[in-house]
């Protein structure tokens, strides 16, 4: 009873202490909310018990909803994944939670996030050595992150960086060496991760037997190591540039960095680390036949080797190879034989390990080969369905254009049309003004004639009552006769008349067949509103005759007509 009120006290006590961690997080705008939230967690929330956390984490889910920050409310279900994670390791509830993160992210339209959150569920499955579903959410992370653009991936480089490490431990270098590559791109200056990826970059080169690229890689790294002052990176630098000379059997230059690689791992507790530098010098001085302290060495290792919980199988062989080199030099061939049965027991442990691993790779490698055959048809239906896209858009376009050329072209047409009815119509009015003031004249001379006519007769009148100037009276008469209209004037008064009122012949004959020329005449005379008068005196008959005329054409024709005619 007295240890669970402990527990209880001790919970109560945490509880007041973290109970407002997160309350500064409105004063922080997004995204880096979200972020100081995770390391917060990290810090104070990940070792609590289950209850509490959870508590926490759903009061922050609560929180994240009221500001409308769904980044936030996507970290927490990272935050939940992770907790279980760290608690028990390969466990149904961090599945559920990483996988609801990518379900969240891409739910609310958040691709960046969605790529992060598979590239944090395949980092879990390969930790817990499901190599397969670690492959398969790598390579859905990679897709995400390139259809949106990795520059516009937050903290690419660890991402890329997390692949890279996935296909360098599985001994796929051809894979892991582009994705350090493209970290080493978007990492900081001078930062720990970029001295990490440079030295990973001679690592892979180290594994390609490329050792001249293997030992520059490692001196940038170095370098890097140096100028940020980190004693750590600086001792692995070296001892990896160290490795490149002990694998190309340069002794003399191997050693002091191998040396120093050691007492740097010893000094950060490094323990396999400084098992693997002080191997490599066992090695060479056997090759020196210093057996003696190749022998210390030995047993230094076995103690750097005990009660490791790192995978140590790899060096543990070495060390059997080296013993049972060890008593072949100094002619002990009993030990001798008897370390090469057991470095023989562990080499086949190791191959079959080697062998799955190969396996492995080889599954993946045919899994990342139907992915990308998938993605490539996707692309391809993609890139069809975007050719015929861009094939209607382009159809449409040039339709567009055609029909734009066919409208200008009608619409110059057109307006060249009605330049030229305009053109003609002017023309047309041109020729009625003329020919109406044509046949004005000639009406005006009609009537001047008129009066001349009437003159003429008032003169025979007088003459005729004089007998001696008869002669006189006849000249006159003849005048008169030359004045009224003859053939010849008629043939130009119709002339005339036929352009102002072009057709009014045709149609009078057409409609009334029975007209005579005389007829004809008096109704193109009452056309033109001339009076009785002087329609008797331009035809050279009577007023009377004309009125009789009239009421002839009144019998032949319909008299409203006529009178349309003459009013017209």
């Amino acid at each position: 009873m007295l240890f669970i009120a402990g527990v209880k006290t001790s919970h109560a006590a945490t509880s007041d202490t973290l109970r407002y961690i997160f309350d500064k997080l409105p004063k922080i705008e997004e995204p880096q909310r979200a972020i100081n939230a995770t390391a917060i967690y990290k810090k104070n929330l990940r070792k609590t018990p289950e209850a509490f956390t959870m508590t926490m984490l759903d009061h922050l889910y609560s929180k994240a909803g009221r500001w409308d920050d769904k980044r936030l409310q996507w970290a927490v279900y990272g935050m939940r994944a992770d907790y279980y994670s760290v608690k028990k390791n390969l466990n149904s509830k961090s599945t559920n939670y990483y996988l609801a993160a990518v379900n969240f992210a891409e739910k609310n339209n958040m691709p960046a996030e969605e790529g992060i959150a598979l590239n944090n569920i395949a980092v879990y499955f390969f930790i817990n050595g499901h190599y397969n579903d670690a492959c398969r959410h790598f390579l859905r992370s990679m897709e995400k992150f390139r259809q949106i653009g990795l520059s516009n991936v937050p903290e690419i480089d660890k991402y890329l960086s997390n692949i890279a490490y996935f296909y360098y431990k599985l001994g796929d270098f051809d894979n892991a060496k582009p994705m350090v590559e493209q970290a080493l791109l978007y990492s900081k200056l001078l930062t720990r991760n970029k001295i990490s990826y440079r030295n990973t970059l001679g690592l892979i080169y180290r594994n390609l037997k490329q050792y001249r690229y293997a030992i520059d890689n490692f001196q940038q790294s170095l370098n890097m190591a140096i100028a940020n002052r980190d004693t750590a990176w600086i001792g692995i630098a070296k001892g990896n540039i160290g490795s490149c000379y002990f694998l190309e059997k340069q002794y003399a230059k191997a050693i002091p960095y191998i040396e120093t690689d050691y007492n740097t791992s010893l000094k950060f507790n490094e323990r396999q680390n400084a098992a693997i530098a002080l191997l490599r010098l066992v090695k060479i001085n056997l090759d020196y036949r210093n057996t003696s302290l190749a022998d210390k060495q030995l047993d230094t290792v076995t103690n750097l080797l005990k009660n490791s919980n790192e995978d140590v199988l790899k060096e543990i062989t070495s060390y059997y190879d080296l013993k049972s080199k060890l008593y072949e030099e100094t002619g002990q061939p009993e030990k001798s034989v008897k370390y090469r049965e057991i470095y023989e027991t562990y080499k086949d442990s190791l191959t079959k390990r080697d062998n799955l691993a190969a396996i492995q790779r080889i599954q993946m490698k045919y899994e990342a080969d139907e992915r990308l055959r998938e993605l490539n048809k996707i692309e391809v239906a993609t890139r069809i369905r975007n050719v015929k896209t861009d094939a209607g858009i382009a159809v449409l376009i040039l339709l567009l254009i055609i029909l734009v050329l066919v409208y200008n072209r009608q619409r110059l047409k057109s307006k060249k049309d009605k330049e030229l009815l305009l053109a003609e119509k002017q023309m047309v009015d041109e020729r009625l003004k003329n020919a109406k003031a044509s046949l004005h004249k000639f009406t005006e001379n009609i009537r001047q004639k008129n009066v001349l006519i009437e003159n003429f007769k008032q003169e025979i009148e007088k003459l005729s009552m004089q007998s001696a100037n008869k002669s006189d009276a006849d000249h006159l008469e003849k005048l008169l006769q030359a004045h009224i209209m003859t053939d010849a004037n008629w043939t130009e008064f119709k002339r005339l008349f036929s352009k102002v009122y072009p057709g009014f012949f045709v149609s009078l004959s057409k409609e009334n067949p029975t007209l005579s020329t005389t007829d004809t005449r008096i109704v193109a005379l009452m056309k033109l509103g001339l009076s009785n008068a002087e329609m008797a005196n331009m035809l050279g008959i009577t007023v009377e005759g004309i009125k009789k005329a009239k009421q002839r054409l009144r019998k032949k024709m319909d008299v409203q007509a006529v009178i349309e005619t003459e009013n017209a």
